[in-house]
């Protein structure tokens, strides 16, 4: 169905949940972040995506493609690259631009390494081949919270991995613990989220950053505790045709700075 913005939401073929807008024939797919529903973007998360994907549309095309539905407990990142590899085939048939950010991020990783024959160019932000203790004991907890349907609690502790600021991580906290059932709203397959954040936490892909081909872009601020720059610099350093840039003073949260952000994508995808 089509939305105001000329944009398209849906569900592909297989399964996988998108939105989409711009028709320029060059294709950026956006693998979803860590999302707590596996359903076409709504509300904030729709017009984040609108806005962030204006500056693009000039010359691409932009999809946001999340995960399946009620996938089982042992289903892996392996098994989710897999699912957008067999998308961009019957979809696209050609190679398209990968662009992940954070859990997105690594699981283009393993699409990037285990299905080089789709992916154009690769850009990673806001990840690396792992992901730090701090980063997994936060997510452990939001995990546990999320099991007892406790959302507000899951939001609010998500939030410790963004903000790197006291001051502004008790105003977020404050207002999701007001607002974040609400925006997570009702969820029928409770266990998606868990098995992102499984995956998140058990990836170790240094081994295999050598497989990726595609000229990479990486990217990430220097503040970052999820992903820490010593892993960020070693996950660029592991693949053969990386550049990297470092945002100082930035955090995990990297729309913070996204028109420069923007900026370095687009230059890199010029070349």
């Amino acid at each position: 169905m089509k939305l105001k913005n000329s944009v398209e939401k849906g569900f592909t073929e297989n399964g996988l949940p998108y939105a989409k807008i711009g028709d320029d024939q060059n294709i950026i797919v956006n693998i979803e972040a860590l999302s707590f529903k596996h359903e076409p973007p709504l509300g904030f998360a729709l017009r984040r995506f609108i806005k962030s994907a204006r500056p693009f549309l000039q010359n691409y095309t932009v999809f946001l493609i999340g995960r399946k539905q009620n996938v089982p407990e042992d289903y892996t990142f392996t098994d989710m690259a897999k699912d957008y590899a067999e998308m961009i085939r019957n979809k696209f048939k050609n190679p398209v631009i990968i662009m992940g950010a954070s859990t997105g991020g690594q699981i283009a990783l393993y699409l990037a390494a285990d299905h080089p024959n789709v992916v154009q160019k690769l850009v990673i932000l806001s990840a690396a081949y792992r992901m730090s203790e701090k980063g997994a004991e936060i997510e452990t907890r939001a995990a546990e919270y999320f099991k007892q349907g406790k959302y507000a609690k899951t939001l609010a502790t998500i939030e410790e991995m963004i903000f790197s600021s006291k001051i502004k991580l008790a105003i977020a906290k404050f207002f999701t613990r007001i607002f974040g059932r609400l925006f997570i709203g009702k969820n029928e397959y409770v266990n998606d989220f868990l098995t992102e954040v499984r995956g998140d936490i058990e990836m170790n892909f240094k081994d295999k950053l050598k497989e990726i081909k595609a000229p990479t872009l990486v990217l990430s601020g220097d503040l970052d505790i999820d992903y820490p720059a010593e892993f960020v610099r070693e996950t660029a350093e592991g693949i053969l045709n990386a550049q990297l840039i470092f945002y100082k003073g930035y955090n995990h949260r990297l729309a913070a700075k996204w028109k420069l952000v923007q900026k370095d994508i687009l230059e890199f995808l010029k070349e």
